[in-house]
């Protein structure tokens, strides 16, 4: 099995190989998927990551569902906490800005926090995952304790490009497993016996 460091590596590699075109392509799908699955399309207060480099592209899943008219939270990451803090974003174009590790996050002046508890599904990053349902992330930690404060049950759904599922995630024993994921080739459910899953 590849330890972290050779999978981050080998999924980073393939990521920042995709041309925009194919990046727009393969997010594109994954949005449209996204929207049929019934946990999102039924949910009112997601939380999506911003996308950074290579990561699946967010911003057209962000800018769709303020049209159909959810609230979107994105994170704003507090590094000396060790913390994700949700804040309620308004307008994808005008509020955000380069923040924490180069990462998109709303500007001062469009902080708007919320409590963890309101949010009803979270849209999760990361590197690798497999499956059954282990999440490789970046290193930092910041998910799997964030997601220890949201109300049980929401559901935790990763977005990724299908060639970032192995057979295999090397995994420690704070990392939280997902419920879910969201590729541009199919949708996984690990979680049957999660009521929000009975499709």
């Amino acid at each position: 099995m590849l330890t972290k460091k050779q999978a981050r590596e080998q999924i980073s590699a393939a990521r920042d190989a995709l041309s925009h075109e194919e990046l727009a392509a393969l997010s594109s799908a994954v949005q449209r998927r996204l929207f049929d699955f019934t946990p999102f399309s039924s949910c009112a207060f997601p939380m999506f990551f911003v996308s950074f480099r290579s990561e699946i592209l967010t911003e057209g899943m962000i800018k769709q569902s303020l049209a159909t008219g959810k609230r979107v939270a994105v994170p704003v990451t507090k590094i000396k906490e060790r913390e994700l803090v949700p804040s309620e974003l308004n307008d994808f174009d005008a509020e955000l800005a380069e923040g924490a590790y180069g990462v998109p996050e709303p500007k001062p002046e469009f902080l708007r926090p919320v409590s963890p508890l309101e949010l009803d599904f979270v849209a999760m990053p990361g590197l690798a995952f497999d499956r059954s349902g282990n999440r490789l992330g970046y290193g930092g930690g910041f998910y799997d304790r964030f997601v220890s404060r949201l109300r049980p049950g929401v559901p935790l759904v990763a977005l990724a490009f299908s060639f970032q599922l192995l057979d295999s995630v090397p995994t420690g024993e704070h990392d939280r497993k997902i419920d879910a994921i969201v590729t541009d080739s199919e949708t996984i459910v690990f979680n049957r016996d999660n009521s929000v899953f009975r499709m």
